[in-house]
């Protein structure tokens, strides 16, 4: 009988220890196997806080894990006010300066010839290479923390909303384990005041989550509002909300106004 007893006892316990053990799996399952997104700049000075801010999303999302892929959506320099969406040529392969990334050919449903992306992207001796200096600053962190991840990258117009919704609907198809990354600079050549005060008003319009689309053109200043728009619907469709880690400008990181050569960034990633 006490035999019996003490059997139970270890059936008991041993049952709540796999219970546990698929509770922490699950969860850890769930949180690697949505969609997540995140607000990083590309102006890096300062680069130590964008590594730091790439091992907290490493940490906080993941656990070791990578995501499936890392849609990386950056503003057009080259065309400011163009209507249409870029997305890398057909390449497995993108170059900037002497470095390389390598992308996966499950994403290549939505790349580009390069004939469409003009001086973003151009064919060197067969070998793709690109002007854009947001992919590169990226791709160091990526290869660092998520090397195995597929990257789509895709150049955005920074003012055109229209541009917008045939690629939300061809990205909401894809399957979960998604990283979205908005490569943004929020607010530029104003004296640290001014800017700290737009950068206030950008972070609560991100946080509130309820504005159309002409009042997000309005209320955010950052060099691509689109970015931020397309970033943002996907979130609210995921019901991930935004959430502030930090925020500094030229002016915080030298330790002095740089009036018209100031330039803020804003972390945040979505929970």
């Amino acid at each position: 009988m006490k035999i019996s007893k003490t059997a139970n006892i270890i059936w008991i316990v041993l049952l709540w220890i796999i219970l546990i053990l698929c509770l922490f799996f699950w969860l850890k399952w769930n949180k690697k196997s949505g969609w997540n997104f995140a607000i990083i700049p590309h102006f890096m000075l300062d680069s130590e806080k964008v590594d730091k801010f790439y091992n907290f999303l490493k940490n906080e999302y993941y656990h070791g894990w990578e995501p499936g892929k890392i849609i990386l959506i950056s503003p057009n320099h080259f065309h400011s006010h163009t209507k249409e969406i870029l997305t890398i040529c057909e390449s497995a392969y993108v170059s900037y300066n002497s470095n390389t990334r390598e992308l996966s050919s499950e994403l290549s449903e939505f790349w580009m010839k390069c004939d469409k992306n003009g001086e973003v992207f151009e064919v060197w001796w067969n070998s793709l290479k690109t002007n854009e200096h947001w992919i590169w600053e990226h791709f160091q962190w990526i290869n660092k923390y998520f090397p195995d991840s597929e990257v789509l990258p895709i150049i955005s117009p920074c003012f055109q909303l229209s541009a917008v919704e045939n690629l939300l609907t061809n990205l909401k198809g894809l399957n979960w384990n998604i990283l979205v990354i908005a490569s943004v600079d929020f607010a530029h050549y104003q004296n640290e005041q001014q800017t700290l005060q737009h950068d206030q008003k950008s972070i609560e319009t991100l946080k509130s989550m309820t504005l159309n689309q002409s009042e997000f053109i309005d209320w955010i200043d950052a060099d691509c509002p689109v970015c931020l728009y397309l970033l943002q619907t996907l979130a609210s469709k995921n019901w991930k909300k935004a959430e502030f880690r930090y925020r500094d400008s030229s002016s915080t990181i030298l330790n002095q106004d740089m009036w018209a050569e100031n330039t803020s960034r804003i972390f945040m990633w979505y929970n």
